[in-house]
């Protein structure tokens, strides 16, 4: 073919130019006019009534200049950046696309580099993610961490930060979207058990576990941190392992004692004593003395004795019958209105029992 395919110059064949008074060779003519014949039926009609038949080639261009661009406006389109990357210009200017997501399941530690760009990745275990340097990633670079079974340890490169800090954890249950500003790092930090977040330091839920589906706070250190306040679970596996030490129970009912202390260095809690109320079966009351203890108590009080005039056998007036003095003050009985009096080894009211649990970080 005359016409060169990687440069795309037409050449015409040899003896198809002639001079003043030649005789025309029909041969390299015809060769000629054959030719001519082929290119312009392999170039592409302006009206779109023929498709490619292989790739289109565009010049590579410039983000001002797009290889592929609009006749209304030349300076949006497509480009080639550097890399091998594509690039559209919008206006004159270059408009980033984003890269595919791309999800991973990690059980340890990783080291994230510049191709994580737009990467998911869950942490089953405890990790340390490692960050390359800001300046390496560039602005913009951003990465999904999720907690899913461990805390994970976020630690930029050398004396690099994410958020002000040399370090970030985030912990079981949060996920945290890493952005770089070319740089140093940011975290926004999603908490995904927001139910058991919001509740206050210190603060005491009830649940009846007696149903089921109820649900209770979670037994493993999360983003939050709860001990179940009843004795007997201090051992592995249970939910108040290695968050309370130094268990305490005496008496019997209904006057039982029961202690521990919150052994969580990361709660602002730890080293005090608490109640293990569900063991005690103690209720919580409003007062100005907050952590003052009560046993059940009946308010003090006396009963009128009613005396009855008898007359004596052997004559005369005077109390009780044959000279005897019946006074005396017997168990309750119904007043006929009332039903029957309710007795117990305690003073309490009617009442649900359920599970007390406390936040402690």
């Amino acid at each position: 073919m005359p016409r060169n395919p990687s440069t795309g110059v037409y050449s015409k064949p040899a003896g198809t130019t002639p001079s003043v008074g030649q005789v025309i060779d029909p041969v390299p003519w015809n060769a000629l006019t054959t030719d001519l014949g082929n290119e312009i039926t392999n170039s592409l009609p302006r009206d779109g009534s023929a498709p490619m038949v292989a790739p289109l080639k565009a010049a590579g261009g410039t983000v001002s200049a797009p290889g592929l661009g609009f006749s209304s406006n030349p300076q949006t389109g497509l480009y080639l950046k550097g890399g091998g990357l594509l690039g559209f210009a919008q206006n004159g200017v270059d408009v980033a696309f984003e890269q595919d997501l791309v999800y991973a399941a990690k059980a340890g530690d990783y080291a994230a580099v510049a191709a994580d760009n737009n990467a998911v990745h869950r942490f089953t275990a405890n990790a340390t993610l490692t960050l390359a340097a800001a300046a390496t990633l560039g602005a913009n670079w951003h990465y999904t961490v999720i907690a899913d079974g461990g805390n994970v340890t976020i630690d930029p490169n050398g004396s690099e930060m994410i958020n002000g800090v040399t370090t970030l954890a985030i912990l079981s249950g949060q996920a945290a979207t890493i952005v770089c500003s070319g740089t140093a790092f940011y975290a926004v930090i999603t908490v995904t058990n927001q139910k058991w977040r919001s509740r206050f330091l210190g603060e005491i839920v009830y649940a009846n576990t007696a149903v089921t589906g109820a649900e209770t706070p979670p037994s493993s250190v999360t983003d939050t941190v709860w001990i179940e306040l009843t004795s007997g679970l201090m051992g592995v596996g249970q939910f108040n392992n290695a968050k309370l030490t130094s268990e305490s129970i005496s008496g019997s009912a209904p006057l039982v004692m029961a202690t521990a202390v919150i052994s969580y260095v990361a709660s602002p809690m730890n080293g005090q004593t608490i109640r293990l109320i569900n063991t005690e079966g103690r209720i919580l009351r409003p007062s100005i003395s907050p952590g003052t203890i009560q046993n059940d108590a009946l308010q003090g009080h006396r009963h009128d004795l009613n005396t009855t005039v008898y007359t004596a056998s052997a004559g005369g007036t005077g109390t009780g019958g044959g000279g005897s003095n019946p006074l005396s003050i017997g168990d309750p009985i119904t007043d006929g209105t009332n039903g029957t009096p309710r007795t117990a080894n305690e003073t309490r009211m009617k009442n649900l029992g359920v599970k007390a649990y406390m936040r402690i970080a």
